[in-house]
C-alpha cells in the first residue's frame, strides 16, 4: 500500500527540504550539518514507588480514558525523562500501571515522567517542554498519524500509517533545513519533536 504523505502545502517531499518557505515569503534555507540538541537537567527526586504501590481509587477512575479498551495484563515501563528507566514490570493491568506512574510523578514534582503499557503511552508529564521526546519512539511500536507544525500554528503535513521513528526523523530533517523556523511534531497525538528558535512559540 502506498504511504499517504500528503502535505497540506503540497510541497512536502520525503527526504527533501520543505519547499513551502518560498510561499510563506522567505527564502528556503539550506540544511545545517549539526543536529540540534538540548541539555535537560533533572532535579533531585524522591524514592520511586514500586509497581505494587498504587494511587487512591478516585485517581484510578480518572485514568480510565488512557487505558480505554485495554484488556488483561502486560508489560509496564516507566521513565524519568530524558532517559532513566526506573521500572519494568510484567503481568500488570493498564490501570495499575498508570496508577503507579502517576503516583511516582506526583511524588517527584520536579521531574518529567513518561510511561507505557504494552508499548502504549499511558502517561506523560514534561516539566520542561519536550523533555520526554527522546524516549517516545524508542518505547512504542506500530504506525500512526504524524502531524508537523511550523510554530506557532502552521500545520505543514498530516501523514497516516507511519512509524514513530520515521515521523520524528522527517520532522528533524525539516527543522534542520529551515534554521529560522520553530518546529513541533506529534505522532498519534503524542509530542515527538520540539525545536523553538523563540522560547515558548510552540504549543504545550
Amino acid at each position: 500500500m502506498k504511504r499517504d504523505t500528503t502535505s497540506l502545502l503540497g510541497g512536502m517531499i520525503w527526504g527533501v527540504a520543505l519547499s513551502w518557505a518560498m510561499g510563506c515569503g522567505g527564502a528556503l534555507e539550506t540544511p545545517e550539518n549539526a543536529m540540534v540538541t538540548s541539555d535537560t537537567s533533572l532535579e533531585s527526586r524522591q524514592e520511586l514507588a514500586s509497581a505494587e504501590q498504587v494511587a487512591s481509587p478516585d485517581i484510578s477512575e480518572a485514568l480510565a480514558d488512557e487505558c480505554s479498551g485495554a484488556q488483561g495484563t502486560g508489560t509496564y515501563k516507566g521513565y524519568v525523562c530524558p532517559s532513566h528507566n526506573f521500572i519494568i514490570t510484567q503481568k500488570i493491568s493498564c490501570a495499575e500501571a498508570r496508577n503507579n506512574c502517576v503516583l511516582n510523578a506526583n511524588a517527584n514534582p520536579g521531574s518529567s515522567f513518561f510511561c507505557t503499557w504494552n508499548d502504549r503511552v499511558i502517561y506523560r508529564r514534561d516539566v520542561s517542554a519536550g523533555a520526554c521526546n527522546s524516549l517516545v519512539c524508542a518505547a512504542v511500536t506500530g504506525t500512526g498519524q504524524y502531524k508537523g507544525y511550523v510554530c506557532p500554528s502552521h500545520n505543514f503535513i498530516n501523514t497516516n500509517a507511519i512509524s514513530c521513528q520515521e515521523a520524528q526523523s522527517n520532522c528533524q530533517l525539516n527543522a534542520n533545513s529551515n534554521p529560522n523556523s520553530s518546529f513541533y511534531c506529534t505522532w498519534k497525538g503524542t509530542e515527538i519533536f520540539r525545536l523553538e528558535r523563540t522560547a515558548g512559540i510552540c504549543p504545550r
